[in-house]
Formats: structure tokens, C-alpha cells, sequence
């Protein structure tokens, strides 16, 4: 991982203000500011403005560094022993050994190539439709998993796109 990259995530999820400016938020995410305006096209403008100008909540800016810049692993990879106590404790990654026709990691393998990820990475993102689906019924069984599946919370109008 890039030095700057951990730094930044280190800084977002470890140092979080209550609020940032619109050249503060991109520094933090390693993008320029028109790029992180163009993270909130499908968002309410308005959520991210205070008296018209651009000011983004450390829950806005985690959810579109989640989203759109970095994946849970490499948040995890970054904030090392302080994942435990910046992240809720189902964020923390576990490794599953699972067996499967070797279509299905043909495809999984190709997809996550094409979309630039990690297998890993891909199927979380394919997953965590699955996650949503079972959240409700789940978490009286499993204590957290609200917590988890919404952190860093959902912001108002925040979608979760598809990356």
C-alpha cells in the first residue's frame, strides 16, 4: 500500500472532524474536489452544504471513501491493530475456504479483473446486497450486524453504488 494512501485512511478513520471543506475531504480521499463533487451526483446537493458552500460530515466522507475510493480491506490493511477499535467488530475481516465449481472462480476471477478488484473485493461488493437482505431478521441472532452493515452510517439520500 502507498504510503499517502494509509495516511490518508489513517487520518479519515482515526483523526475524524466533525466536519469538512470541500479541499480538505479531497485531500483526504487523494482526489481533486471536482471528483469528489462528482461522488455526490446522485445525492441531494443540498446534504452536502452549509450556508452554499461544500461541507461534507465525517460520516459522508467515510461513506464515499467506502463506496468509491478504497475497499474494507485496504482500510483494514491501513489502520492495522487500530481496525479493532475504529471499525465495529463485525467490520473485522475474517478468511473463508470454500469450494466451488471452477466456473463459478473462472467468473468470479474474470469479473473482479474487469472491475479492477480483488476477488475478495468483488465478492464483498456482490455480497453485501445479500447482507441487507438478511440484516433485519439476523440481528437479534447476531448482535452488530446493523451496526456493521450501516457503518460509518447512512448518510440522508446516500445510495451505495455499485463499483
Amino acid at each position: 500500500m502507498i504510503t499517502q494512501q494509509r495516511d490518508r485512511i489513517r487520518s479519515l478513520f482515526l483523526q475524524p472532524s466533525e466536519s469538512y471543506r470541500l479541499a480538505e475531504g479531497a485531500r483526504l480521499l487523494g482526489i481533486t474536489p471536482a471528483a469528489l463533487k462528482r461522488e455526490t451526483t446522485f445525492d441531494i446537493h443540498e446534504v452536502y452544504r452549509r450556508a452554499g458552500k461544500w461541507c461534507f460530515s465525517w460520516k459522508q466522507l467515510a461513506n464515499i471513501a467506502l463506496q468509491a475510493r478504497w475497499t474494507l480491506e485496504e482500510v483494514v490493511d491501513a489502520l492495522g491493530a487500530d481496525a479493532a477499535t475504529a471499525l465495529p467488530p463485525l467490520l473485522a475481516l475474517r478468511t473463508v475456504t470454500v469450494r466451488l465449481p471452477a466456473f463459478i472462480v473462472c467468473a468470479l476471477e474474470t469479473a473482479a479483473s474487469e472491475d479492477g478488484k480483488t476477488v475478495s473485493a468483488y465478492l464483498a461488493s456482490e455480497l453485501l446486497e445479500f447482507a441487507g437482505t438478511v440484516v433485519d431478521r439476523m440481528e437479534a441472532k447476531v448482535p452488530g450486524l446493523r451496526a456493521a452493515y450501516h457503518f460509518p452510517a447512512p448518510c440522508p439520500k446516500l445510495r451505495r453504488r455499485a463499483n
